[in-house]
């Protein structure tokens, strides 16, 4: 089978979701053994089961499993069916014509049914045959042609639009003595189908060909739905490799069925009904969080796609989105939803635009064509991928480059020969700074030298690189040798800029492979926003209030500016500024944050929250306070105005008397100590009311670790735990002697105090585990208030000039990953530790 470019969008079908069991084993023949197994899976989904055979020269591969619904490129009407891949060849020695099975797969729905029982049954369950003669006469000929039917682009109609072969003119060949021609039926009854021919590729003539099936041959992919009239079939695909003059016209498909036979050699063993016993889908399912809804429906050959139907999916997993595909004539359109983890570069936001184009040289018109392959719309409120968005799809945006730029880059000057790097096993990764391209070592090429850029990270240019010059065999089937494919993101939120995902190049130039040439693509490259305005008129739920926030991230900048912005609920977020502190670095980030994000609730906006570590210095002798990270948190439009984040740092400050820490921290230097020992779970309660008698006392003659975590300050309300950390290691080294304070301060509470979420303790000093310690600390803790003048009387009004005015709904899964809200505790820190030293020793 020709392999075919099928951009694959992950749109997840609606159906009923229900258990299904199947066999999961694999084996190689002739040993069979390894699939006769009692291995099972057991998926809610819209699965179902399978026996798939893959049949090469010299070894039959067989996979027992489960696929899901929609993995066919054509689409399958019902799961219970067999699909046969068989391949009519011709010997040249004996002038016979030979019927080889190169596939087959068999596909079920109900518990158990892809049994191994089956395997030997499936190659024998259906065949098709041609007689002799005509084989001869169509196929075979004089076993030699010079001249093929010629398409640039693969060609689709249906009756109501027939195909056009006027775009296949009859063109020479040049090496090669034979035609490949296919035609792929997207609707076999309703004469949906695609055509494509050229000449075959020269490896075809060449001591290997016996390898790929053979010079002169009919590839022929069928399906028969089992639980209809079985005497009927359905014909995916048919490939064409053919020496007989004028074999590959068009009408030559229609002339193969005619004259194809269908024998059902034996399907017996495959049930004309299915079982009873197949489990029925439930009547109750489990009520999905944060429902978003979205509408679903898929059209193929039309600009529009009428739909009511709808599915409901997590507004925390998943966008709405809006699909036109181009492949050929064809059009494929797909209204759904996709995982917001299911693309390679992380989607930031919604809505967005991705398109991918096709710049392409065309050698007979001498000129540069640019076709768009796909654009996808895609937003985060109910029923925002309406149909009505669809013509706006095509001229969304536009990714253009200069011609004289493509002619010298791409083209180069028509010399036979060029320099290509040369990685082809695995892509090397870096930033456009420090990629290693030492690793692709430069190597002569004679056909398209191939080179690869996909941009992980484009916000901050990190790439995987890879280059290869294009096997002979292979560079046969390239339409156009000289060709730029772009991948970009443009967000509502700057409509202006597009990210670019992927850039694929296929050029002849002397060193088109040099990395830097990404870069130099990026700068020569223009945008052309076409419906973009219309497409982002809408960026939220109008029934749903919002709220905007600033919405940046800085390192090492203390003004940290900021002009961009975003929209999300006003019911369940509110904004922040976070500076984060590591050593002498440090990360500013804006943004929103869930209500019910922190793990003790907040009382009141405005609010600033510190943790501080207060660790004692052994070579000084001193003990020294840092601010790991601090939190200013507001609820009114863009009160996270960046002109705050350099007064961060001097908002308040949490001390402890040096001779307290002394006493009860670092102790007087003995090497054992009691220590409370709780480690598996914290204990609850109250100052009075906690029961530490779960937590009995041991010798330690390490670090006493002992954790206090407030779930309620007000009622004292408090988590309690405590145990010997394991002894220092190369895997694991613990600070002996520090104290770890997290607190909030309400701006506007008067008179301004200090509530402590957390308090984590490294000690040294005997019977400092004991739970009263924390009512002890808190008693000479003392709070040093800085200068909060910059965040006393904000405005919940207030909306400086500088914000950008358009904005958009942000995706759930792009709040702040501040330690505060998400932090993995000391302590789990601590316990993983000890199963790694458990697992080594």
């Amino acid at each position: 089978m020709l392999v075919r470019g099928v951009v694959l969008l992950l749109i997840l079908a609606v159906v009923p979701s229900y258990s299904l069991i199947c066999y999961e084993c694999s084996c190689s023949q002739p040993d069979l053994s390894a699939c006769h197994c009692d291995e099972t899976s057991e998926l809610f989904g819209n699965d179902y089961c399978v026996i798939a055979e893959q049949r090469f020269t010299d070894e039959i591969n067989i996979q027992l499993s489960r696929i899901p619904r929609n993995s066919t490129y054509i689409y399958i009407e019902d799961p219970y069916y067999i699909l046969m891949q068989e391949s009519i060849r011709y010997n040249k020695t004996t002038s016979d014509w030979n019927l080889v099975t190169t596939g087959a797969l068999f596909g079920c729905d109900w518990d158990y049914c892809n049994s191994p029982n089956l395997i030997d049954a499936l190659p024998s369950s259906f065949k098709f045959t041609i007689e002799k003669t005509w084989l001869d006469t169509n196929i075979y000929g004089t076993g030699n042609l010079s001249a093929c039917h010629t398409c640039a682009f693969e060609t689709c109609g249906d009756p109501a639009n027939p195909l056009n072969f006027t775009q296949c003119p009859l063109t020479p060949c040049v090496n090669v003595t034979t035609c490949l021609v296919y035609d792929l039926w997207s609707d076999f009854d309703g004469g949906s189908q695609c055509f494509e021919s050229q000449c075959a590729p020269a490896y075809l003539d060449g001591e290997f060909a016996e390898t790929y099936g053979g010079k002169y041959r009919l590839d022929i992919e069928g399906v028969v739905y089992l639980q209809q009239d079985r005497f009927n079939y359905d014909i995916w695909e048919i490939d064409v490799y053919c020496g007989a003059v004028n074999c590959s016209r068009p009408t030559i498909f229609e002339e193969i069925i005619d004259v194809l036979y269908y024998d059902t050699v034996d399907l017996a063993p495959f049930p004309p009904v299915r079982p009873t016993t197949t489990q029925a889908p439930p009547t109750t399912s489990t009520p999905i969080e944060n429902p978003l809804t979205c509408y679903n429906c898929a059209c193929i050959g039309t600009t529009t796609c009428t739909c009511t139907s709808t599915v409901v999916t997590s507004l925390d997993e998943t966008y709405c989105i809006v699909a036109r595909e181009n492949i050929g004539q064809e059009v494929f359109i797909n209204l759904g939803y996709i995982e917001a983890d299911s693309s390679y570069v992380y989607i930031l936001e919604a809505p967005f635009v991705v398109v991918e184009e096709t710049i392409a040289y065309d050698e007979q018109g001498v000129r540069w064509l640019t076709t768009t392959d796909y654009v996808v719309y895609g937003c985060n409120w109910n029923l925002c991928n309406k149909p009505a968005l669809l013509p706006l799809l095509p001229s969304s945006f536009q990714m253009r480059l200069p011609e004289p730029w493509l002619n010298t880059n791409i083209l180069g000057t028509g010399a036979p020969v060029r320099d290509c790097h040369e990685c082809p096993e695995a892509a090397q990764c870096g930033t456009t700074e420090f990629l290693d391209a030492s690793r692709c070592p430069i190597k002569s090429c004679n056909t398209t030298c191939l080179v690869l850029d996909v941009f992980n990270d484009p916000a901050d240019d990190l790439l995987c690189y890879q280059s290869f010059c294009i096997p002979p065999e292979a560079d046969e089937y390239n339409i156009y040798h000289n060709r730029v494919e772009i991948e970009g993101i443009i967000y509502a939120n700057e409509p202006t800029v597009v990210k670019i995902w992927e850039i694929d190049l296929y050029c002849r130039a002397d060193d088109c492979s040099r990395p830097e040439i990404f870069k130099e693509l990026k700068d020569q490259l223009i945008v052309q926003p076409g419906t973009l305005s219309a497409l982002f008129n809408e960026t939220h739920d109008p029934s749903v209030p919002q709220r905007r926030c600033y919405d940046c991230y800085c390192y090492n900048e203390p003004n940290c500016e900021c002009t961009r912005s975003t929209l999300m609920n006003a019911d369940l977020t509110y904004c922040l500024i976070i500076r984060e502190n590591y050593g002498q670095d440090y990360w500013i980030t804006m943004g929103h944050i869930y209500d019910d994000s922190t793990r003790v609730s907040i009382i009141d906006f405005p609010y600033l929250v510190s943790e501080e570590t207060i660790r004692y210095n052994d070579n000084t002798e001193v003990w020294n306070t840092v601010t790991n990270f601090v939190i200013f948190g507001c609820d009114w439009d863009l009160c996270n105005d960046p002109k705050l984040a350099p007064y961060l740092p001097r908002s308040f400050q949490m001390r402890l008397p040096e001779a307290w820490l002394n006493t009860n921290v670092y102790g007087n230097g003995q090497p054992v100590r009691d220590c409370h020992e709780c480690p598996d779970a914290p204990q609850c309660g109250t100052d009075e009311f906690l029961d530490a008698s779960r937590c009995p006392i041991k010798s330690c003659n390490t670090t006493c670790l002992v954790a206090d975590t407030y779930d309620d300050p007000g009622q004292d309300e408090l988590c309690y735990q405590s145990f010997c950390a394991p002894p220092d290691s190369e895997f694991f080294e613990i600070d002996p002697h520090r104290v770890e304070l997290e607190g909030i301060l309400y701006i506007d509470k008067v008179p301004r105090t200090v509530e402590l979420w957390e308090v984590d303790i490294f000690c040294r000093a005997d019977d400092c585990s004991r739970p009263e310690i924390f009512k002890e600390l808190e008693a000479q803790l003392t709070l040093d208030v800085g200068d909060l003048s910059a965040f006393e009387g904000l405005s919940t009004t207030a909306q400086p000039a500088t914000a950008t005015t358009t904005g958009q709904t942000a995706a759930p899964t792009t709040t702040s990953n501040a330690p505060v809200f998400n932090s993995i505790s000391l302590f789990s820190s601590v316990l993983v530790a000890i199963l790694i030293l458990i697992f080594i020793n």
